[in-house]
């Protein structure tokens, strides 16, 4: 089930479109995870309606005993791993900005500066220095740091 897991977190987060679902169904499918809707909806096309897409992903999800999360949460998931992939070496500062979604009014302080330095990335390297573009990555991956949990002592 954990082959969901994540398609889920990122389609309520709005990272994952609808015509992606049916290659993710079909992916979990491979991978064991089986279900009527799920089925179903692996066999659609990409380009099916979104509504039919987003009914059979629901009654999937539904059958599966898999609960969607709320969106903000959802966001918040997102940007912690978004995070941990960018401390970690995993993804580049450039490959963030490809991934990351705008601050929001609703994110803490941290969630906000980690979204905004990554979102408005490229606009930094257009129209700074090679040195200011450093110090905005240092910033950028301390940013990270401080959305990871932190060490208990």
């Amino acid at each position: 089930m954990d082959v969901l897991r994540d398609v889920v977190w990122r389609h309520a987060a709005g990272m994952v479109y609808p015509e992606d679902l049916p290659m993710a169904a079909a992916e979990a499918l491979v991978r064991g995870v089986d279900s009527p809707a799920l089925r179903e909806l692996a066999g659609l096309a990409r380009d099916s309606a979104t509504t039919e897409i987003e009914d059979l992903y629901r009654d999937a999800l539904g059958e599966l005993d898999v609960t969607i999360p709320d969106w903000r949460e959802a966001a918040r998931w997102w940007l912690g791993r978004l995070a941990e992939e960018l401390v970690q070496g995993r993804l580049s500062v450039a490959g963030l900005a490809r991934k990351i979604v705008p601050g929001e009014e609703w994110m803490t302080g941290d969630e906000f500066r980690f979204a905004y330095l990554g979102y408005y990335w490229q606009e930094m390297v257009d129209l700074t220095s090679a040195p200011q573009v450093r110090a905005a990555e240092i910033d950028l991956v301390d940013a990270a740091r401080a959305l990871l949990p932190q060490p208990s002592r």
